[in-house]
């Protein structure tokens, strides 16, 4: 079946991926549609999607179809080991091997040898210039990729990949707002903010600092992931941090692409032993005011997405509002057993009257 050369067929699976896209399915379905039709309608033996963990260099399985489970239970996919999708991702092209069960750059090709796989195509899922993941296409008998069959592929790929953002953002915002108003319990609330929007993002740690009423210190309350050490690396202060004093007076989300390179950032050295090399600071806004920043770190050299930054920073208004919730909550608690306590003083004054 070569279905790839019907300029018909190819627009009937351009449609049926769009309707999937526009239907708001799960991210799973939408990949699990897009890989059916690859492998179904195309005549290919199998393919797997996987998207990049950045902080680990690995490549986890979103998606698949055509491969058994022992084939899928083989081990994870590192970056260091796996020479093809390295390339794909760093220059962002695709890479066609003929044979993956004589390729040095393949990682596992004695697994594949013993599920029936021959030739291989690698894509990259490309948004906004930055490679996500990689989309690996099989055929069982050793072949060559033709041009036209290159670009109809990337093309789906390009889809998936606006799918998958669309998706893994809908699911984590609903997530996360869910979560967080769950509790109004203020350091449980903060709690949650902060570990939701770390898992969220994959990055390695993450902090969140409010500031004190005169609004010079910004105090930690909560943190995840961050050493003793650099926790006690001494206290943040608005003036004498650059990249805080950014982000008040912009409003507005600010990165850190390499903290060595950095002047505006305080405790530079302290970053650099803790392995911290990028940083994403959100503030935390309540009313058009500033009541404190979340700090989110990565161990890599990392260029946050546009989308990565408006979710980030979407989370945070919604946590400032959560946070507000839960000191009310706190105030309205603590008064009411003031109020307690002095009815139960008067009810003992007037019965020892």
């Amino acid at each position: 079946m070569e279905y790839y050369r019907d300029p018909r067929r190819q627009l009937e699976i351009f449609y049926e991926i769009i309707s999937a896209i526009n239907a708001r399915m799960s991210q799973q379905e939408v990949l699990q549609v897009m890989l059916s039709r690859i492998v179904s309608d195309l005549g290919y033996r199998a393919a797997t999607l996987r998207l990049l963990n950045e902080e680990r260099q690995t490549l986890e399985l979103k998606a698949f179809h055509g491969l058994s489970e022992a084939y899928l239970s083989k081990g994870a996919v590192e970056l260091a080991k796996s020479g093809i999708d390295s390339t794909v991702l760093t220059e962002k092209k695709c890479l066609s091997i003929l044979d993956v069960c004589s390729e040095k750059g393949f990682q596992y090709s004695t697994a594949a040898r013993r599920e029936g796989l021959a030739s291989l195509l690698a894509l990259p899922l490309v948004l906004h210039g930055k490679a996500i993941g990689v989309l690996h296409v099989y055929s069982a008998e050793k072949r060559e990729f033709s041009p036209g069959e290159q670009a109809f592929l990337e093309g789906i790929v390009g889809l998936g990949a606006q799918a998958i953002r669309r998706a893994q953002f809908f699911e984590a915002f609903h997530r996360l707002a869910h979560n967080l108003i769950s509790s109004l319990d203020l350091q449980q609330v903060l709690r949650t903010l902060l570990l939701e929007s770390v898992k969220e993002l994959n990055v390695r740690a993450g902090s969140i600092r409010l500031f004190g009423p005169k609004r010079q210190t910004l105090h930690l309350t909560t943190s995840w992931g961050l050493s003793d050490t650099y926790l006690k690396k001494g206290e943040v202060e608005l003036a004498k941090s650059p990249v805080d004093q950014k982000v008040m007076k912009e409003a507005r989300p600010v990165t850190i692409e390499d903290v060595t390179k950095e002047t505006g950032f305080q405790y530079i050295k302290e970053a650099e032993r803790e392995g911290i090399r990028s940083v994403l600071v959100i503030p935390l806004r309540l009313r058009d005011v500033i009541i404190g920043v979340m700090r989110l770190y990565s161990r890599q050299v990392r260029r946050f997405t546009p989308e990565e930054i408006s979710l980030a920073d979407t989370v945070a208004d919604l946590g400032a509002i959560a946070v507000e919730n839960a000191r009310l909550h706190q105030m309205v608690k603590e008064r009411m057993e003031a109020l307690k306590e002095d009815a139960d003083g008067w009810y003992r004054f007037l019965s020892l009257g």
